[in-house]
């Protein structure tokens, strides 16, 4: 082949990859993005809300920290940062607590059956309730603790924790799966 035909031959190819793009694109308005996305039509009419946006990141920030790297640090005492005095604290196992020095009671006792904790965080979201002006951080993660007695016990937690008008955590709603390893 000739210089000149390898030179053609680049040419088109280069002409193919980077030329002109003959497909129509779609245009995205503002009223397409995720964020004004038309409402939806659902079989039920929920309760709370179905008017979401996307939240404010640093209170993710704050309820992976403290309900998460804290306990597996064992570092209960910054709660007192974080949460509410006011709190209410609805835990998978159906227990209720209310208030600040009773979460950091029960979450103390509870820490101190183990020796030490792993956690895998899956997902974390902070969302903003359009309708009701509420902000929420949602949390799927993993922990794997050893008791003192050197058994092993794994739970997968879904939290969903309120934040109030002063940017602390003022209710967890807690959910587990129910199969743990003995």
């Amino acid at each position: 082949m000739t210089n000149f035909k390898k030179i053609t031959l680049i040419l088109v190819l280069i002409s193919i990859i980077f030329g002109c793009d003959t497909q129509k694109k779609p245009e995205v308005s503002e009223a397409t993005s995720p964020q004004e996305a038309a409402p939806i039509s659902l079989p039920y009419e929920p309760s709370y809300s179905a008017s979401f946006e996307m939240g404010n990141p640093a209170y993710a920030e704050m309820i992976v920290q403290g309900s998460w790297k804290d306990w597996e640090n064992n570092n209960l005492d910054n709660m007192v940062n974080w949460v509410s005095d006011t709190i209410t604290a609805y835990h998978s196992n159906n227990d209720m607590v209310h208030g600040l020095d009773s979460l950091m009671a029960r979450w103390k006792s509870a820490r101190a059956d183990y020796t030490s904790s792993k956690t895998t965080l899956n997902a974390v979201m902070s969302v903003r309730s359009k309708d009701r002006n509420e902000d929420w951080v949602m949390v799927w993660a993993t922990s794997i603790d050893t008791k003192t007695d050197g058994a092993i016990d794994t739970v997968t937690l879904m939290e969903t924790w309120r934040i109030n008008s002063a940017g602390k955590a003022d209710m967890l709603l807690q959910y587990d799966r129910a199969k743990r390893k003995q």
